[in-house]
């Protein structure tokens, strides 16, 4: 099952609500992308999505791509594997995977 990335508001919502929604568009294109990004990639730590976020889409700010990816988490689409993940610095960190993946 995959989440709908799309920000929403009911139609008895006023209007400030469905402006906000239509303003966080640009978010949900790239919740979509780093979704789409994990899934070929099948388990990642940021940094390996940020790289290939990079590599496909072009520059993005140093923590874009994580805060996506938190939302993801937050929203059941994105799940922690474990702390086997290593930074460019050596440290360990956590690696992801899509919810619905059993690797």
């Amino acid at each position: 099952m995959t989440p709908d990335l799309l920000a929403k508001a009911r139609a008895t919502d006023p209007m400030t609500s469905h402006e906000a929604a239509w303003s966080v568009a640009d978010i949900s294109e790239k919740q979509t992308r780093v979704l789409e990004l994990l899934r070929l990639l099948c388990i990642a730590t940021d940094e390996d999505l940020r790289a290939a976020y990079i590599a496909e889409y072009g520059p993005v700010g140093e923590s874009t791509v994580r805060t996506r990816r938190g939302e993801l988490e937050d929203m059941g689409a994105v799940v922690a594997v474990d702390l086997a993940g290593r930074t460019k610095g050596g440290r360990a960190c956590q690696r992801f995977r899509p919810a619905h993946s059993t690797r």
